[in-house]
């Protein structure tokens, strides 16, 4: 007869998805994750296939809730809606400013040593759909394949993914939501000129 579940799958999802982002990946044993999630280690195996199972739920959790919260404007919008976005990354109290920074980017970092495809597949296909939104913005904000300056499209969206990268990673080097601030602003002042000159 199977065990009756003593939680409730979404919740426990979501304090994993808090505990590794605050703690990482490989920081983390079976046994801490009990203690932090509530999970047991029988429930981690039958229920996600062990560590790395969960931890890809809490990756696909982190990266719904960004995608339908804070990436889908864009998908409509145009320049205002990516420096909403940006500015975000550094505003407190917004769901994508944190003082871990980025949950995808950190697990990124840590996949460098860990190797497992399963994570980099993960957050391979964040980053192609956060590249998708700002080239959606970038088509809807002008119909432009090179921008003022000769800047294609495809390509400044690859530089604005890369952008949030940084912006993330310095937010958790410092510990601190507003780190990025600087570059942030720099990024938004840069779009801004961009669709005032083209």
């Amino acid at each position: 007869m199977p065990r009756p579940k003593s939680y409730d799958r979404e919740d426990a999802i979501a304090k994993a998805c808090a505990v590794f982002w605050e703690h990482g990946y490989q920081a983390l044993g079976v046994r801490e994750l009990e203690k932090l999630t509530g999970l047991n280690q029988f429930a981690i195996r039958s229920e996600f296939g062990g560590k790395e199972g969960l931890f890809l739920e809490t990756l696909a959790y982190y990266s719904d809730a960004a995608i339908t919260g804070e990436l889908s404007p864009m998908l409509e919008g145009g320049i205002d809606e990516i420096v909403a976005f940006l500015r975000g990354l550094v505003t407190p109290g917004s769901m994508t400013a944190s003082d871990f920074g980025c949950l995808i980017v950190n697990t990124g970092i840590e996949n460098a040593r860990v190797k497992s495809p399963r994570l980099e597949r993960a957050i391979q296909d964040y980053w192609a759909t956060l590249e998708h939104h700002f080239r959606c913005a970038l088509k809807n904000e002008s119909d432009w394949q090179n921008g003022p300056a000769g800047i294609a499209r495809a390509d400044l969206a690859k530089a604005l993914v890369s952008a949030v990268m940084g912006i993330h990673a310095h937010n958790r080097a410092l510990r601190d939501k507003t780190a990025g601030l600087d570059l942030v602003e720099l990024l938004c002042t840069t779009l801004l000129n961009l669709r005032a000159v083209k």
